[in-house]
Formats: C-alpha cells, structure tokens, sequence
C-alpha cells in the first residue's frame, strides 16, 4: 500500500513537473506573425531632372500619450535635399574665355521618410483600467506621422541646405572643368528672404576666414 502511495505521488510530481515546462514554453513563445500583400500597384511615374547633393540622417526619441495608453519610440528617418536643374539659367557666356555664369535655384527637400528598419518601440503600456479601453494602434499611428513631421523639419534645416548649395557648386564646377570651362554659380533668391547689400556682405565676408552662409543666418 505505501509502495502504491509514492508512486501515486512520484507520478503527480512528475505530471506537475511537465505542466509547468509546458506552460513556461507557451509563455516564452511569441506568435509568429503573416504580412501578406496585394501586389504593388504603380500610381505614376516621374521624369525627374533632380541633383541630390545630401542625404540627411535623422534620430530622435518620440514619447506619446493618449487613447489609454503611454509609449515610447526610437525614430531613425533620412531625407534627401536636390536642386532642379531644369530651372537653370546661364546669364553670362564667354566662348574665347571659356567662362559662365550659372544661375541655380535654392535646394529643396526631395524626400523624407520614417526609416522602419530603425525605427523601434521602447515600450507601450496601459494607463486606463478600464476594460476594453485603450488604442494602442491609434497611437502608434498618431507617433509615426509626428515622427515623419520631425523628419521632415529636421531635414529642412539651414544648415543642410547651406551644405547642399556647396556640394551642388562643387559638382557643378567639377563638370564643366573637365570641357574645360569656368563656371560660376549663383543662388536664386529664397522665398521670403531679402536680399542684403553688396558692400555690407563683403565686409561681412572680410572678417571671417571661412565664409560660407550658414555663418550668417540669424538664430
């Protein structure tokens, strides 16, 4: 009879044992998820005449609440700044010398985007008990479209944009002095922007060793 006992009691130990492997084993686990897509679908197409002369990298942490919920986002986004060159414009033409003047307009941001492949999410949690409350969704989607404003200011800079005019001037001269020309380019007036004297940016320039027009943006 106590033989019957211990083994009795040896065998619940042992299902007790399996049960809790098992249900650890669930617990671990994460359910594999399917994406599944329709097929692209072309919308348009566009001939484009741009030069990219930068590509801009974004990081930012994002944190959002609402909808019963507070989260936490790394955002990782690029975006490319270019200058249309089908608005070019030569004013000024030297065949014996070999020499023009290119007039460019001011570069533009191309594209920006949400880079998903580092994008991550730090954390998402609960702040209602409220049962069937809550919409993590609906905040994770509110977040990405902020973070795609953010990646699209950011971009926007001046700064950037100052780097992308030098880079353009240096390909554009780059390219004509292997036909052997000289070219000089000057910028398109920005939107909204005034136009300084003459004298007062050359003695502007006078001063410093390195003149380029970040140095003289006002904050």
């Amino acid at each position: 009879m106590r033989i019957v006992t211990v083994l009795t009691f040896a065998a619940l130990l042992a299902a007790l044992i399996l049960c809790a492997y098992a249900w650890r084993a669930i617990c671990s686990s994460r359910p594999q998820l399917t994406v599944s897509s329709q097929g692209p679908t072309v919308e348009r197409l566009e001939r484009l005449a741009q030069l990219v002369s930068m590509k801009v990298y974004v990081a930012d942490v994002l944190t959002g609440a609402g909808e019963g919920c507070r989260g936490a986002w790394l955002i990782g986004g690029d975006g490319l700044i270019g200058v249309d060159l089908t608005r070019a414009r030569i004013t000024e033409k030297d065949e014996v010398a070999r020499r023009a003047t290119i007039i460019l307009p001011q570069p533009t941001v191309l594209q920006s985007r949400v880079d998903h492949t580092r994008t991550k999410t730090w954390e998402v949690k609960r702040t209602t008990w409220v049962p069937w409350s809550g919409d993590q969704d609906l905040l994770r989607d509110q977040v990405m479209l902020r973070a795609q404003e953010l990646v699209a200011h950011a971009t926007a800079s001046e700064e950037n944009f100052a780097r992308a005019r030098a880079t353009t001037e240096a390909l554009v001269k780059a390219f004509y002095a292997e036909v052997g020309w000289q070219i000089s380019v000057t910028w398109e007036p920005a939107k909204g922007a005034t136009t300084r004297p003459a004298k007062k940016r050359a003695t502007i320039c006078r001063l410093f060793s390195d003149c380029r027009p970040r140095d003289f943006t006002s904050p």
